[in-house]
């Protein structure tokens, strides 16, 4: 098989890995027959396949970072289960990270190259755009309720659309409709009543503006004007916030700060107590059953602090969690310099849309959720004379 054949097979099918987030999924049943099971077959097939080619690797800071820290986090999940405890919602954590990110992303350093990186987005957009329609299908269940789509969750959904939109306004090769697609890509989102994901696609562009202010100062006053003009002479703003799912993405705005019944403050102070009393962690899944405020938790079905950070610190201990802010501190400085200052073409794209997934990842789900923002980082690190054949 040849290799252009061989990594075009294994991005289809690892995309629909990083779509799904588990090697097994009973939701995904059709006419009686388990989708997961199927596709992770084939993807273990053509995983094997490619890592089965690497013959030579080339040594980098960022890479030799992340090898530590997932064998860190690998090692300490099985030593700290011995002392704290095993649950299976720790271990499905423990088999995606293994089974799903960590090689994607081995395979990605190792063997990719520009055109495979250029190849992989418009497949992960794709899957972003096949979640739309889905969602348009659906469109009457989802405005009346707070639901995802294909067994997945609201904050799920609103992931993917909101990584589309981003995907959508950087991409330097599209250009037909892609202003359309953005704005229905993001409505979208909003429908699905999750904040974390638009909050941080707004919190992307604010930087985007900042980093390019003389460049794209005028043209951002002229855009933010014509939609406020468009959003309240049109009233679109009054039905928009008839709709439940709607106006709780913005309900922190309207009632001045915080809302309490997010439970945020309670999540993250029981957090800091964690790593006060366990600065070494208690292993992955453990979040909620160490908790000071245990049944609060559960009867919010909160099982991890809603912040990869912390996450990281709690369930792996100090070392990995320092291992994680060093590989993030340098991804991002390396990311800025290579494709920001440089001007390449891909550069904006990039940058900005790991700078959503790691602000996502900060303020909702979990290590699981995170797996996009941990693949994204060795395609982003990809150098223009990468050509691993």
């Amino acid at each position: 098989m040849s290799r252009k054949l061989l990594i075009s097979l294994f991005i289809l099918f690892s995309s629909a890995m990083i779509a799904i987030g588990r090697f097994y999924d009973h939701r995904l049943i059709v006419s009686g027959i388990n989708l997961s099971i199927i596709l992770s077959s084939f993807y273990s097939i053509f995983s094997i396949g490619v890592i089965y080619t690497i013959r030579k690797s080339f040594f980098t800071p960022n890479k030799f970072l992340a090898n530590v820290l997932y064998f860190i986090m690998a090692l300490s999940s099985l030593i700290l289960w011995i002392f704290y405890g095993f649950t299976e919602y720790g271990f499905e954590k423990f088999i995606n990270l293994i089974l799903i990110t960590i090689p994607i992303s081995l395979i990605i350093s190792e063997k990719f190259n520009l055109d495979d990186r250029n190849i992989f987005i418009l497949v992960l957009l794709g899957i972003s755009f096949f979640l739309f329609l889905i969602s348009i299908i659906n469109f009457s269940s989802i405005i009346n309720s707070r639901s995802g789509v294909l067994g997945g969750g609201p904050i799920i959904l609103s992931r993917w659309l909101c990584f589309g939109s981003i995907i959508l306004f950087f991409h330097p090769r599209i250009s037909k409709l892609k202003y359309i697609l953005l704005i229905l890509f993001i409505t979208m989102s909003l429908f699905t009543g999750s904040r974390g994901p638009f909050y941080s696609l707004v919190f992307v562009f604010m930087i985007y503006i900042l980093i390019n202010f003389t460049k794209v100062f005028w043209k951002t006053i002229l855009v933010i004007s014509s939609l406020i003009t468009l959003i309240y002479f049109t009233g679109i703003h009054t039905k928009l916030s008839e709709y439940n799912t709607v106006s709780r993405v913005f309900m922190n705005l309207q009632q001045g700060g915080i809302n309490k019944s997010t439970g945020r403050s309670v999540v993250y102070s029981t957090s800091f107590n964690l790593i006060k009393n366990y600065p070494l962690g208690i292993g992955p899944g453990n979040f909620d059953i160490y908790s000071d405020k245990r049944q609060y938790l559960l009867s919010r079905k909160i099982f991890y602090p809603h912040n990869i950070f912390l996450e990281i610190f709690i369930e792996f201990g100090c070392l990995p969690f320092i291992l994680f802010c060093l590989y993030i501190y340098f991804s991002m400085k390396k990311s800025y310099y290579y494709n920001i200052k440089s001007n390449r073409e891909f550069g904006n794209l990039l940058f900005y849309t790991f700078l959503f997934l790691l602000f996502n990842s900060m303020i909702s789900g979990d290590l699981n959720d995170a797996r996009m923002l941990l693949i994204f980082i060795p395609l982003m690190n990809l150098r223009e004379d990468a050509n691993n054949l």
